[in-house]
């Protein structure tokens, strides 16, 4: 049935993912490629918030409200996009009650990591920022990980509320006591049980 509703496009790398200036009317996915979201600053440039990689949700939220979407979106890279039309998902939906459910989970999900975002960003420090930060994409129950960071660093560094320099000194200090290892954009965190002290989530689950 989603195979049958999904409209797809491809967009190029440098050009922008979603139209914020009317209200949505389509449930937006990546299905391929990397984009990154966040908000328009004065001058013109995009204030990145956080970065996606395909597949995963864009936005599932803002066609049932009616309003834009709230985030702009830009390709990293090569993406293709699957738009699904609010309408056309509501009129299945009651034939399909496990589809329903699963997307009332997905938007408790993105409520929680939200919620947890907002928490990091107003009661922790930059280096429990940070730590936050990483465990949030890696598996919960890994017990090492290695991401390839996908933004420039002075983007994270924004994500984070921190300058440049303040990520760059914390990716020593992390290196120096052997909780990561840091090579250009990839990096690979041996010790995710530090990395939760770090974050002031000893015997806590990050998901």
């Amino acid at each position: 049935m989603l195979l049958r509703l999904a409209e797809r496009r491809s967009v190029p790398a440098g050009e922008a993912v979603l139209d914020c200036s009317l209200p949505a009317n389509t449930l937006v996915m990546l299905l391929s490629g990397d984009v990154v979201l966040g908000s328009r600053a004065p001058e013109g440039g995009l204030r990145t918030e956080r970065s996606v990689t395909g597949p995963a949700w864009l936005d599932a939220s803002a066609a049932w409200l009616g309003e834009p979407y709230a985030m702009e979106a830009q390709a990293l890279s090569d993406v293709v996009i699957v738009e699904l039309p609010l309408e056309r998902l509501k009129a299945q939906l009651s034939s399909y009650p496990a589809l329903l459910q699963r997307l009332c989970v997905n938007l408790a999900q993105r409520v929680h990591e939200l919620t947890v975002a907002s928490r990091n960003l107003l009661h922790n420090d930059a280096p429990a920022r940070f730590a936050q930060w990483l465990l949030q994409r890696c598996p919960s129950d890994a017990e090492a990980c290695e991401l390839r960071l996908q933004e420039r660093k002075r983007d994270i560094a924004q994500q984070l509320a921190m300058t440049p320099e303040t990520l760059s000194r914390l990716m020593r200090s992390f290196e120096s006591r052997g909780v990561i290892e840091v090579h250009g954009y990839q990096l690979r965190i041996h010790d995710l049980a530090a990395l939760r002290h770090l974050a002031g989530q000893a015997g806590c689950s990050t998901r």
